[in-house]
């Protein structure tokens, strides 16, 4: 071996121990994880509330003695807790508040008075609250005597027919009297034109409205409840307002009675039927009302 291969071997095996020493004078990594958990608690406040879906309905250009298209809605339980005593009225009362008839004015007639609602279960429509006014005139080929002391008469108006009743004063006023409906529509003979109170009873009054149970199976307000008002001037006709002044009527009904729970969704449809006899254009604006009770 010369010189200069010595000194390249001895110059690898330098560069040798420098690598190995390098190496080994180096931090060595670990690589190591860690955990730890916590309780978290969540509380929701019970909140009663309820949702109407869709919340706007518009019937158009529908033409007198006709029946509206069902429309379709939900009532959501948006709250959290259950929901019961489901019940549904308009604002006829607040929106109607003269006699309309006799007048080009569409406006002067409630939306809410040709608004009908149906449940789940229903077989038939029904009236969110119908208001029928006295006639301020004579009917010729009349016969009220059904009632004591006829006071007050108008037709019930079910889009194309017309069903006379009658009102008879009581001792106080038109809360305690009598109220009678004729079961054939209305053709002008005599025959049409005798209102019947069988099956019709007076159930009491909160000194306002004197509310009567329809049950004649022949009645067109079978099954209805026919609020008098004091002064004998009107009618109100409904089926699922459960308001105080309007519970005792024993035909009153909720829309829906079982609990609702939260999220829970009940289907409904809306309809209106259009009496012959009334102005176009819009009438007053309705507001349905969905009314629940909750409990927790």
């Amino acid at each position: 071996m010369n010189e200069e291969q010595i000194f390249l071997s001895i110059l690898a095996t330098l560069a040798t121990s420098l690598v190995f020493l390098t190496f080994f004078n180096l931090p060595l990594a670990f690589s190591e994880t860690t955990t730890d958990t916590a309780t978290v608690n969540v509380s929701v406040a019970p909140k009663v509330e309820i949702s109407i879906l869709p919340d706007v309905f518009n019937f158009t250009d529908l033409n007198p003695g006709t029946v509206g298209p069902f429309l379709n809605f939900e009532i959501k339980n948006i709250g959290s807790v259950n929901v019961s005593n489901i019940f549904a009225y308009v604002d006829t009362l607040d929106k109607e508040i003269e006699r309309p008839y006799g007048t080009s004015n569409a406006s002067k007639y409630a939306a809410g008075g040709v608004l009908l609602i149906t449940n789940e279960t229903d077989t038939q429509p029904w009236f969110l609250g119908r208001i029928e006014w006295n006639l301020t005139y004579d009917v010729p080929n009349k016969n009220f005597s059904a009632v004591n002391n006829p006071v007050a008469w108008g037709y019930f108006r079910n889009t194309s027919y017309e069903y006379l009743w009658v009102i008879g004063n009581g001792t106080t006023n038109c809360t305690d009297g009598y109220f009678a409906i004729e079961d054939d529509p209305d053709t002008g003979s005599v025959d049409t034109r005798t209102p019947d109170d069988t099956q019709i009873t007076n159930e009491g009054t909160d000194g306002y409205w004197g509310l009567f149970s329809v049950n004649r199976d022949t009645a067109p307000l079978k099954d209805y409840c026919v609020a008098v008002y004091w002064d004998c001037t009107k009618i109100y006709i409904y089926k699922y307002d459960k308001r105080n002044n309007f519970t005792s009527c024993s035909n009153s009904e909720y829309l829906y009675f079982h609990s609702l729970s939260p999220g829970e969704i009940l289907s409904a449809k809306l309809t209106a039927y259009i009496p012959l006899g009334i102005p176009y254009g819009n009438l007053t604006q309705a507001i349905l009302t969905i009314e629940a009770t909750g409990s927790y």
